[in-house]
């Protein structure tokens, strides 16, 4: 595995920080204390809460695991307007954890926390998370002539095919494909990039020129 063939996967979350009619409106919280767990530190509960910042918004560059919160969100529990709370109209609003929390089944990190506002004029929390995924068999790929395969086989080096000086090829195409896509432009870029590589000059590919 030296890093052919990867790439970054990116997903993104948003979450509305809401006004309501009765004047309450959503909170976001930092992360509770370790001591508030019975494991402490190595509680599961409280590693939910590890990507968070005392404003209970991910920081950037922190990863995110299944079940992760990404913003900790408190919702009030009365949100109609002239609905009376509970101890009277002057107590303090009940609020209800309502989290944003990371589903994927694989880790990610937190590439980017922007904070913003919608036409509603609604605090709106995004985030956007990058996944490094490796290729697996079975992975489809598409080179710029739209030739497209799928991942058959991934093998170590020393069971590649190598010449007498001990090179071996990176990636082996099966030659079915051209027959029936017929990307001759395709061959022609790498019969032309071979040449330009045994004499040393840079090949021109296009079709928009001798």
């Amino acid at each position: 595995d030296r890093g052919f063939g990867r790439c970054l996967v990116i997903r993104k979350y948003q979450a509305a920080i809401k006004r309501y009619a009765n004047g309450t409106a959503d909170r976001t919280a930092g992360p509770p204390p370790a001591d508030a767990f019975p494991g402490g530190e190595d509680d599961a509960r409280y590693k939910r809460f590890r990507a968070l910042d005392t404003d209970g918004i991910c920081l950037v560059g922190e990863q995110v695991a299944p079940g992760s919160i990404l913003i900790n969100k408190e919702s009030p529990m009365q949100v109609m307007e002239g609905a009376e709370m509970d101890g009277g109209a002057n107590a303090a609003p009940i609020f209800k954890p309502t989290p944003l929390t990371y589903k994927s089944a694989a880790p990610s990190h937190v590439d980017k926390v922007v904070i913003t506002s919608n036409e509603s004029d609604h605090f709106l929390v995004k985030v956007q998370l990058r996944q490094c995924r490796r290729p697996e068999i079975g992975d489809k790929f598409s080179s710029r002539h739209g030739q497209k395969g799928v991942c058959g086989v991934i093998v170590n080096q020393e069971d590649m095919p190598f010449n007498d000086l001990g090179m071996c090829p990176d990636l082996i195409m099966n030659p079915h494909g051209f027959p029936s896509r017929m990307t001759v432009g395709k061959m022609i870029e790498l019969i032309a990039g071979k040449a330009g590589v045994l004499e040393g000059r840079q090949a021109y590919g296009t079709a928009f020129g001798e």
